[in-house]
């Protein structure tokens, strides 16, 4: 009986730790996602400095949370998240609005993705 009953914390441990990474995955591609599409809305209104405020905030939020990020996403993904800000920060620096519209959308893809990927499913759990 005790085996059963410690599978059975173990399991709901599991299922609790699967529930928190859900939400911090969900609410950090969340928080990135604001950043950068608010640092596409000043590109767009020509704000420069603000746009790339906002992009080097998103970008050091993104490196704040590495390890955390490496532990549990898998690295291509982490790879093409980061070139895909860098790519962000380049169009800025450039002052080439059309190129940060199309580099904010392409992050915003991934996030979602990242997000979605992520999110628990009855599939994944069964």
């Amino acid at each position: 009986m005790k085996k059963e009953l410690f599978a059975a914390a173990l399991l709901a441990a599991l299922l609790s730790l699967s529930l928190w990474n859900t939400g911090e995955i969900k609410s950090l591609c969340s928080e990135l996602d604001r950043f950068v599409r608010a640092s596409g809305d000043a590109a767009e209104a020509e704000n420069w400095e603000e746009s790339e405020k906002l992009a080097a905030s998103a970008m050091s939020l993104w490196k704040s949370r590495e390890l955390y990020t490496h532990s549990v996403l898998r690295h291509t993904d982490i790879e093409t998240l980061s070139d895909d800000f860098y790519e962000l920060q380049e169009h800025i620096l450039t002052h080439d609005a059309a190129a940060v519209k199309s580099a904010v959308n392409l992050v915003s893809e991934h996030l979602e993705g990242i997000a979605d990927m992520e999110s628990l499913k009855l599939g994944s759990i069964l």
